[in-house]
């Protein structure tokens, strides 16, 4: 019968076609030496336009007194450089000290509670 075969295999067959001629056509274009000089052309050019916009940047920060993102990194890195000596003092302190001094949760109580009222004087 003729309505047995499935109506998707055309479909397949023309998608095959389709990519194996979009392979051979981008195979031409794209593997010769003119389509590789252009790339790598247009790749430098987008560097250098890169780099003189990061360069006015760095200036107009500058000119407004505000970091640039390099002064940020080094800033976080100036940071986390002392957190780490904050660490390490901690650490030192906590083998020093002896435990009892850790249990008092204030300042020494210089006044003393007022003294109780004996029973006798309630009743007077």
């Amino acid at each position: 019968m003729a309505g047995d075969k499935d109506p998707m295999d055309s479909i397949r067959t023309a998608m095959g076609d389709l990519e194996s001629r979009f392979d051979e056509m981008s195979k031409a274009v794209f593997g010769t030496d003119a389509f590789a000089k252009a790339s790598g052309r247009a790749t430098e050019i987008g560097v250098k336009a890169q780099k003189q916009v990061s360069d006015q940047m760095s200036r107009n920060l500058e000119f407004f007194n505000m970091p640039s993102r390099s002064d940020l990194t080094v800033m976080g890195e100036r940071l986390m450089s002392i957190e780490d000596r904050l660490i390490r003092i901690e650490a030192a302190l906590d083998r020093i000290a002896p435990a009892e001094s850790k249990l008092s949760s204030g300042p020494k109580r210089t006044r003393k509670p007022p003294a109780k009222k004996s029973a006798k004087a309630k009743k007077g």
